[in-house]
């Protein structure tokens, strides 16, 4: 396999970067207020149906509008300027927070919830698209590591402090919150450089990102491997509260996020992940952790031996940093939104189904089945890929 990536300047470059550091600043903004609001809207959603169905819809009608915005609008993506998209993304997201913190009744929250789902979908993939037109390859790689760092730090922070909040003083405070992180996100979004090459491109089809993909040898492998990976993606935290109670529970539940925030926070800063070989190494890791867990489960070993396991499973999930930075490098920049809405329209697809399909395993057979079945697969897919067959153009 050829390997074109370039070694990486580490992190420091990235806050000198007029690009890079204010996508940085608005998305660590931006997630943190999304975790705040979310945890509002779940307890909102709870405590006014007192059933766990309440919560359940605020993640269910996240899920639609996003793979609306991800699929069959998806050619829109790339047509505005990019700045311009970006900025108007963080306004609607203020807008549409605003509705429930105006009436704090379920069915605003619910549709407040999956308006936003498609808002952010839509400014991932923006977001990812501005990455790979003006920002240059050797900090991209750092760029998503801390951007995912930010997301899973955020999800921690933000959903204990929007729950603390909410239980303490009521729904509306976090939501407020949120509302302002989008404005805030929004201000310094405006002060990004305008690329020469922004202005309003030609719509695509809708398709168009699954035909780059499935044409783009490299990319249709790297597609293939975050699909494998993602199936299992919530799977820890799935299995936890079946695994332990007590204290060791949101230990559990935690694990996995706390395992991939470290691991990209160390990993991004280096450029060996940029390169397929070493997101094949961390892939086969993955599948490995997986299988680890399983045995674990098997054998009835304590809950912190899973915990760690599970720490495993959520730092070869980093990998997926890599991927992301092999997308921009190899995909049309003028598509890149497009492409990045395919992806994740795809991971949506398949979390879903990997969560019923091994859920409904460790049901049947016990928890360490669904662990051993999601890391067979992993293996399996990864085994499949002839590295040798690689080539990453120039």
């Amino acid at each position: 396999m050829t390997d074109t990536a370039t070694p990486s300047p580490g992190y420091r470059a990235l806050f000198r970067h007029p690009v890079a550091a204010r996508l940085l600043a608005a998305r660590a903004i931006s997630e943190l207020g999304d975790f705040i609001g979310l945890a509002a809207l779940l307890l909102l959603a709870y405590d006014e149906t007192r059933s766990v169905l309440g919560p359940a819809a605020v993640y269910a009608a996240r899920m639609l509008p996003a793979l609306l915005v991800a699929t069959v609008f998806s050619g829109w993506l790339d047509v505005p300027a990019r700045r311009t998209m970006l900025v108007a993304l963080s306004l609607a997201g203020a807008a549409l927070i605003a509705v429930p913190v105006a009436v704090p009744r379920p069915l605003p929250a619910i549709l407040a919830a999956g308006l936003l789902g498609a808002v952010r979908a839509a400014y991932s993939s923006v977001h990812v698209a501005v990455t790979a037109e003006a920002v240059a390859p050797p900090l991209r790689l750092p760029l998503f590591g801390l951007s995912a760092f930010a997301n899973q730090s955020g999800q921690v922070v933000g959903l204990l402090a929007g729950a603390s909040m909410t239980v303490a003083l009521g729904p509306r405070l976090a939501l407020v919150i949120d509302l302002v992180s989008f404005l805030v996100a929004a201000v310094v979004l405006a002060g990004l450089p305008v690329s020469p090459q922004e202005g309003r491109r030609r719509r695509p089809p809708a398709t168009a990102g699954i035909r780059i993909i499935a044409g783009h040898p490299v990319l249709r492998v790297v597609a293939l491997l975050t699909l494998a990976t993602v199936l299992s993606g919530a799977l820890p935290e799935t299995l936890a509260p079946d695994l332990a109670g007590g204290g060791w529970r949101p230990v559990l539940l935690a694990a996995s996020s706390f395992g991939g925030a470290v691991f990209v926070l160390v990993v991004g800063s280096r450029g060996w992940l940029a390169r397929v070989s070493g997101q094949l190494v961390v892939v086969r890791a993955l599948g490995l952790a997986l299988l680890l867990a399983g045995l674990l489960v098997a054998v009835g070993a304590p809950a912190w031996a899973v915990a760690v396991a599970n720490a495993l499973i959520g730092a070869g999930a980093g990998w997926l940093i890599g991927a992301q930075a092999t997308f921009a490098r190899l995909a049309p920049r003028e598509r890149m939104g497009q492409v990045e809405a395919t992806m994740i329209a795809s991971n949506i697809m398949f979390s879903g189904v990997g969560i019923f399909l091994l859920g409904g395993t460790a049901a049947l057979f016990g928890p360490a089945a669904a662990y051993l079945a999601a890391g067979l697969v992993v293996l399996v897919v990864v085994l499949a890929t002839r590295a040798d067959r690689l080539v990453e153009p120039a």
